[in-house]
């Protein structure tokens, strides 16, 4: 009995970590499977080839020339020539370039990261939406078997004899003596006498007997019940069916949506958690900004943006710079027969060729610098505007989550009060068949409570996911 005892609370310990490591499973199923995040992080590895593109040397070049007729030359008869020419950018250029394009395969991969966090939340926030349904469709269904039990009731006390006040649990009270006078005019116990009912005549005087008769009656009339019960009940079970048929069917689009999110079958079941209690903070609010300024992605694809920029304004200019080139030139002599000095041949000649080019024209240049600094200064601009949203969002997410918190507080204690009124009120209408429709709206606001309830605690968990998502966090 121990063994098992010591077994049920073990798993009753572990069943919120089993079920945060499902929503777990589900994130790394997601971050696996989804296509959006295969295309930015191949965006980011395209982005990262052309890092060897820009930093390699242009190709060299290589000419071959060929005379139709051979050129006469000192050396002999020059058939042709062969020569390899490679130029060299200014010095620092290459290094400069290949910085650019790192930065802005950096940004790719803060675009990555960003679309990698968006998914997370959305799959946390589409989980939580259903663990609202599921659990609303939980407290209509028990609401539903309450109100077909009060129904019964209901029309028990609709059925039962008018004078059976006794046998639902009414006693009626002894009505107070009266004093009558009789015949002779000597008071007498009138109350006794009208206890006695039909089997005693009253006197002529005795008006107590009459009046506790009526009290009586009175009792029973009203311990029964009447149809008008009967039909608020149904009224309210009919509303109630109807609520619980479209939970049921709000579920699907959403279970569509989260299997999506995942990239599966849309009709595989989705498994949420049986409780789900209050989230804390993940961190506080200093730590929340300075892990918003150092790690969103989006303020990190600026950042990269403005170092980008700045490694092509130092590109433009070390591009008006002249470009210098190294190369041979290899010219092939045929010999040739000279009247006076005979056979003359030097053999073919390799001659080593020095070239640069000559920036003359600065207006691209000096256009390719200005675009550089107006795109840099437009990247710190966009990175404070940004800056500013994100923490005007993280202020939206903090009174989400103090509002959250501060209505379930509120609820815990209007769902306690509304419980204990409806057990003195369910007891008073068992009993005396009074106060129906005060029951009845007791029992709608209890259920609207417990469903703000759990639309709150959704609300604080989606609030929590956001704000991780600010921070980039995904713990």
């Amino acid at each position: 009995m121990k063994k098992i005892l010591l077994s049920i609370l073990l798993l009753v310990m572990l069943l919120p970590s089993l079920h945060a490591q499902q929503l777990e499973d589900y994130l790394v199923s997601a971050g696996e499977n989804s296509p959006l995040l295969k295309a930015r992080y191949n965006e980011y590895q395209a982005a990262l080839q052309r890092v060897p593109q820009v930093g390699a040397l242009p190709d060299p070049e290589a000419s071959f020339n060929f005379f139709l007729r051979p050129m006469e030359r000192y050396m002999g008869n020059q058939v042709g020539d062969v020569s390899v020419m490679q130029m060299f950018p200014w010095f620092g250029s290459l290094g400069a370039a290949k910085e650019e394009a790192n930065f802005m395969a950096q940004m790719k991969f803060a675009t990555f990261i960003e679309a990698k966090i968006n998914l997370y939340h959305d799959v946390r926030a589409t989980w939580y939406t259903l663990y609202r349904i599921d659990k609303e469709v939980l407290l209509v269904d028990k609401e539903l078997e309450i109100m077909r039990a009060l129904e019964r009731i209901a029309l028990a006390k609709y059925k039962a004899p008018a004078g059976a006040g006794a046998a639902s649990g009414t006693t009626p009270q002894r009505p107070a003596a009266a004093t009558a006078p009789t015949s002779g005019g000597t008071p007498t116990g009138g109350g006794m006498s009208g206890m006695g009912g039909g089997n005693t005549p009253a006197t002529p005087g005795g008006s107590g007997g009459m009046s506790s008769g009526s009290a009586m009656a009175s009792m029973g009339a009203s311990s029964g019940g009447t149809m008008v019960d009967v039909i608020l009940i149904r009224v309210q079970v009919k509303e109630l069916e109807n609520r619980l048929h479209l939970l049921r069917q709000s579920r699907k689009p959403q279970e569509v949506q989260f299997n999506n999110l995942l990239h599966r079958q849309p009709d595989l079941p989705v498994v949420v958690t049986d409780s789900l209690g209050a989230a804390p903070l993940p961190a506080s609010l200093a730590l929340l900004q300075d892990s918003i300024r150092q790690h969103h992605p989006m303020l990190q694809m600026y950042t990269w943006d403005e170092k980008a920029r700045a490694s092509q304004h130092r590109m433009a200019q070390l591009m008006g710079r002249p470009m210098i080139g190294l190369g041979v030139n290899y010219m092939v002599f045929q010999p040739r027969q000279d009247a006076m000095m005979g056979e003359m041949s030097g053999g073919n000649m390799l001659m080593p060729m020095v070239s640069i080019s000559l920036p003359i024209y600065r207006k691209k240049y000096t256009a390719q610098k200005k675009e550089a600094e107006y795109a840099r200064q437009a990247a710190v601009h966009q990175r404070d505007y940004a800056e500013r949203q994100l923490f005007t969002e993280l202020e939206n997410l903090l009174y989400e989550y103090q509002r959250t918190s501060s209505t379930l507080q509120l609820l815990e204690e209007q769902v306690a009060l509304n419980e204990q009124a409806i057990r003195l009120l369910t007891t008073n209408y068992t009993v005396a068949a009074t106060g129906l429709e005060e029951v009845l709206r007791q029992r709608q606001n209890l259920l609207s409570y417990r469903q703000q309830q759990l639309q709150a605690v959704a609300d604080q968990h989606t609030a929590v996911s956001a704000i991780r998502r600010l921070m980039s966090s995904d713990e």
